[in-house]
């Protein structure tokens, strides 16, 4: 069996309590399948919350079981981003607690991509012009970009000296 690392993927944990930390390392060294030590900082939009960045390749696809594991604590945000590195193919999966999970395809330049079934759906579930926007946009996941935004323009203020690594 080959050591290749097939999937590449980065972990954001925009904003967790202080208090889940710990459950959430286990969780994701459980998927990994490794010990990940992960560097947390404050989140100075939520006080007594923590943030972090992991960068992590596996053999296995993890990023859905992990997007799952950490959805069940309702208070976390964060993003994941899972690649195949033999298709390129890309997945994103976003949580907020007010928003739930919402997961997408990408494509090579990190934009959504909607495929021919989603869209048929859409068109076909929406009877009006204002519900099609609407159906398009939660495609889309507008309102996961508008509540993520700050907590990533918080992280990527410089507090995060380093990014957590494994694999």
């Amino acid at each position: 069996m080959s050591n290749t690392q097939t999937y590449a993927g980065r972990i954001h944990i925009y904003s967790a309590p202080a208090a889940l930390t710990q459950h959430i390392e286990w969780a994701i060294n459980q998927h990994l399948n490794q010990v990940v030590k992960i560097t947390w900082v404050n989140q100075s939009l939520s006080p007594g919350c923590l943030a972090s960045e992991l960068e992590y390749k596996s053999k296995l696809p993890v990023a859905a079981k992990i997007a799952t594991a950490l959805k069940s604590w309702h208070y976390i945000r964060c993003e994941l981003r899972q690649i195949d590195l033999r298709t390129s193919d890309a997945t994103l999966y976003r949580i907020t607690p007010d928003l739930g999970l919402h997961q997408a395809s990408l494509a090579s330049n990190g934009d959504v991509v909607i495929n021919e079934n989603q869209l048929n759906q859409i068109i076909n579930n929406s009877y009006s012009h204002k519900m099609l926007q609407s159906n398009l946009e939660n495609a889309l996941g507008s309102s996961w970009e508008i509540e993520l935004e700050p907590y990533r323009i918080a992280l990527a203020s410089g507090t995060l000296g380093s990014i957590s690594k494994s694999g």
